[in-house]
């Protein structure tokens, strides 16, 4: 695959634009960008900045989790109650780490939080009643309200807020200067997402509204950044700059093949289908065909994926706005699969070898 691949020129649908960048053995082999809007005067480059929805549960949530886990600080089995937090809720408490990290709480996939209130504790309210019918370790269900509910774990270990603790745990050591909640800088050189009835264009503000009206800082969506940071922060948590290498091998593992799911800490896994597929199984479609199985990744809803294949040493970061001008397009599903497929070929690797 090269940048002149039909392919990508085929996506240019409804002004969506791309980046694309590919590592094979810990090298840069691939790097491509297009796009434009005419109508804000926008052009896509290799530094455009995206909102990374959901890519933030395993880019920001899951290494500050991680972090205290390889510190000693907290294990997989520690329940909310036990880590006494939350108290004045009575249902959270019986769900443990692993469950938020492995979506095995039993809670709905998605509740409009903001409608209970804008704050913190009305967002925990909201989720202690869902987990009042939850029954943990039961079954696999991707939930944003898992995220949002470890986010606000992590705030109270680390004693700060998400953003900061992400600043300071991960950001400053790595020298990264966009990869950020709330990003500050020009919007000239941010991706716009949606163009709303409610906020009009969302451009240079977190698009997902359960993070938006908590301040656009939040364990399942918030975090911005480029390509070009993704992969090094990628490339960190596998070695050892973050944590040890058997902390990060711990979370690409598939915990819950009991259940028939995809889900290791946080990423999904490229898992053989089962007799008993989870209610979540169906999301690791984006890997593609040629990807082996073990591999792991994540999608964002804004139309971004991340694809790391640990046996063949390949790392594969695309970035889209797919919701600009509006969430109903649904190319970058096909897209990504078809991509993944032509860089597998491209590379010569997998059944090909």
């Amino acid at each position: 695959m090269d940048c002149d691949s039909k392919i990508l020129k085929n996506y240019r649908m409804a002004a969506m634009g791309y980046s694309l960048l590919v590592n094979y053995k810990g090298e840069e082999v691939l790097s491509c960008y297009d796009g434009s809007i005419p109508d804000l005067g926008f052009r896509y480059t290799s530094q455009t900045v995206y909102d990374l929805a959901s890519l933030t549960k395993v880019l920001a949530t899951l290494p500050l989790t991680l972090i205290l886990l390889d510190r000693d600080e907290i294990t997989l089995k520690d329940s909310i109650s036990s880590l006494n937090l939350f108290t004045e809720f009575k249902n959270i408490g019986k769900l443990t780490i692993e469950n938020l990290l492995t979506h095995t709480s039993g809670m709905i996939p998605d509740k409009p939080l903001w409608k209970i209130g804008k704050d913190r504790y009305s967002y925990l309210k909201g989720i202690d009643e869902e987990a009042e019918r939850a029954i943990p370790y039961t079954q696999e269900w991707y939930s944003d309200l898992n995220f949002i509910l470890l986010g606000f774990v992590l705030e109270e270990i680390y004693g700060k807020s998400l953003d900061r603790a992400f600043r300071d745990e991960i950001a400053l050591k790595l020298g990264l200067k966009y990869t950020t909640f709330n990003p500050d800088f020009d919007k000239s050189i941010i991706a716009p997402t949606e163009n709303t009835p409610d906020r009009g264009l969302v451009w240079g503000k977190v698009h997902d509204e359960k993070s938006y009206y908590v301040g656009g800082i939040a364990g399942h969506a918030g975090l911005f950044s480029n390509a070009e940071e993704i992969s090094k922060l990628v490339f960190s948590m596998m070695d050892e700059t973050l944590f040890s290498q058997s902390t990060f091998l711990l979370s690409t593992e598939n915990r819950n093949k009991y259940v028939g799911g995809i889900f290791g800490l946080g990423w999904m896994t490229k898992t053989e289908r089962p007799n008993n597929p989870s209610k979540s199984f169906d999301l690791s479609g984006f890997f593609g065909d040629y990807t082996p199985f073990g591999s792991i990744g994540h999608t964002g809803f804004t139309g971004t994926s991340l694809l790391v294949d640990l046996e063949n040493e390949i790392q594969v970061i695309l970035l889209t706005n797919r919701v600009y001008p509006t969430r109903e397009n649904e190319g970058h599903i096909r897209f990504r699969r078809l991509v993944h497929n032509s860089i597998y070929r491209s590379l010569g690797v997998g059944p090909f070898q």
